[in-house]
């Protein structure tokens, strides 16, 4: 092996390593994320099963106040009463509200009436939790929920996973609750957790195949570089650059598209509150609380997923171009910071591609971050001019600016990486980034792009 191949692997090395570590750490960040979105979830189940329990004991409990408080019966048709009204009680398959003595003994259990009559102190399930004296200590002190395992009627008696919430009848020494079984959540959560491994499994083996083509790419290139095809690699190069813009503007299309189809949890929990309150309504009571609830939350859910989509992709550039774009680009600007914009609109719909409006778009969305970060700007101008032989987008501010060409001859690496993702957005279409600046005059962006990037030449267009 010759010192050019060995200096030619010597350049792939880096590439390999970063690619490398780049899958295991997106694998760790991946994994974690996983889990606390599976956590998350379960979490705001749980929580709106436990609101859900609270519900349909508020209900049983107003169906039996009257009788429980009624000093024309006697202590005695008053517990017949109460014991007739939750033992007709239903919601759902397995839905029951159930009572105890203090002392254990069942005195209302729907389909498992031969429990009743009976003390259960000290019932134990599969996982040692004493259920009947766990559930009577909650009661006492003033409510609580219970988890623990149980037999679940619709599945012949078989056990299922349950929570229940229980209060106290203390005049009576009564304990009194239901419960929801919840296996379904465990299968739920499995299917999220499954759902999600598949999507990282994916996104790992797209990583890696976009990894293995870049591995490639430097190779071919290194070899075109080492024999002097210039021209050629170049040539390559810039088709590279327009395959990773094109890449990132599909990426914030798919990102945009995810989010918007997966805003599950404030579903669920729309779904809930909905249940609720048809439960009230089923028992003639009022559910307008839970309706006006969920209306909220699904305002809130169109609210969230327009920000986040429009964040990530403007639908506006596609659907009005890139004039009306800059406008609405400018008007949210100055909404958030409090800097004046005007916008000098230009039509330019027709004669401008979707990768070039989408080129010109992210310049002045980074030249404003820009503004906004470094400037101290209290006005800004945006202005876009076609003219015989050039597009031309100029954006100016009255801030504290900056001197450009020391900025330019000092700057590390790792510095003005902004500035340079505009060049390279503006050369790719063959055009040119002018940026003039000195200290106290503020700054002053000009994008000219040639007409011969253009759609066509002609010179029709509007100013709106």
């Amino acid at each position: 092996m010759n010192i050019n191949q060995k200096l030619h692997l010597l350049s792939i090395l880096p590439v390999v390593v970063a690619l490398t570590a780049v899958l295991i750490v997106t694998q760790v960040q991946y994994q974690a994320l996983s889990e606390q979105a599976v956590s998350v979830f379960r979490e705001n189940v749980i929580k709106h099963k436990k609101e859900e329990l609270t519900n349909y004991l508020a209900v049983a409990s107003g169906a039996i106040k009257h009788v429980y408080h009624d000093k024309s019966l006697t202590k005695e048709q008053a517990q017949k009463q109460v014991k007739e009204i939750l033992s007709d009680m239903r919601f759902g398959l397995d839905g029951y509200f159930f009572v105890y003595q203090y002392d254990g003994t069942s005195l209302v259990l729907p389909g498992q009436e031969w429990r009743i009559g009976q003390k259960w102190l000290d019932l134990e399930d599969k996982n040692g939790v004493f259920i009947i004296r766990e559930l009577i200590e909650k009661a006492k002190q003033g409510g609580g929920y219970l988890h623990y395992v149980f037999n679940q009627p619709s599945k012949g008696g078989e056990v299922s996973k349950k929570l229940a919430y229980a209060e106290g009848l203390d005049d009576w020494q009564w304990m009194y609750g239901t419960g929801v079984y919840i296996e379904d959540i465990d299968e739920q959560t499995e299917q999220l957790n499954q759902s999600i491994s598949e999507h990282i499994s994916k996104t790992s083996l797209m990583t890696l195949l976009i990894g293995t083509l870049a591995v490639f790419a430097v190779f071919w290139g290194g070899l075109f570089l080492r024999f002097g095809e210039r021209r050629l690699a170049n040539q390559k190069l810039r088709a590279l650059n327009e395959r990773i813009f094109q890449t990132q503007e599909e990426e914030r299309k798919r990102v945009a598209r995810e989010l918007h189809d997966g805003i599950s949890q404030t579903v669920a929990a729309t779904r809930f509150s909905l249940e609720t309150a048809l439960l009230k309504l089923e028992m003639g009571q009022d559910g307008s609380d839970e309706l006006e609830k969920s209306i909220a939350q699904i305002r809130q859910t169109m609210q969230d997923i327009r920000s986040i989509s429009h964040q990530l992709h403007p639908g506006i550039l596609e659907d009005y171009g890139l004039g009306a774009a800059l406008n609405e680009l400018g008007n949210e600007f100055s909404h958030r910071t409090g800097i004046e914009v005007k916008v000098q609109r230009l039509s330019v719909r027709k004669i401008l591609s979707t990768e070039l409006s989408s080129a010109l778009y992210r310049i002045a969305q980074e030249s404003l971050t820009n503004i906004e970060r470094h400037s101290g700007a209290t006005r800004v101008f945006i202005s876009l001019n076609l003219t015989p032989k050039w597009l031309t987008l100029e954006i100016h501010d009255d801030g504290q600016g900056f001197d450009y060409e020391q900025f330019e001859r000092n700057a590390k690496p790792s510095e003005g990486i902004g500035l340079r993702n505009m060049k390279e957005r503006i050369q790719f279409y063959k055009g040119s980034l002018e940026i003039h600046s000195s200290r106290g005059e503020g700054m002053t962006l000009i994008a000219k792009i040639p007409q011969s990037e253009l759609k066509y030449y002609g010179d029709e267009y509007n100013e709106a």
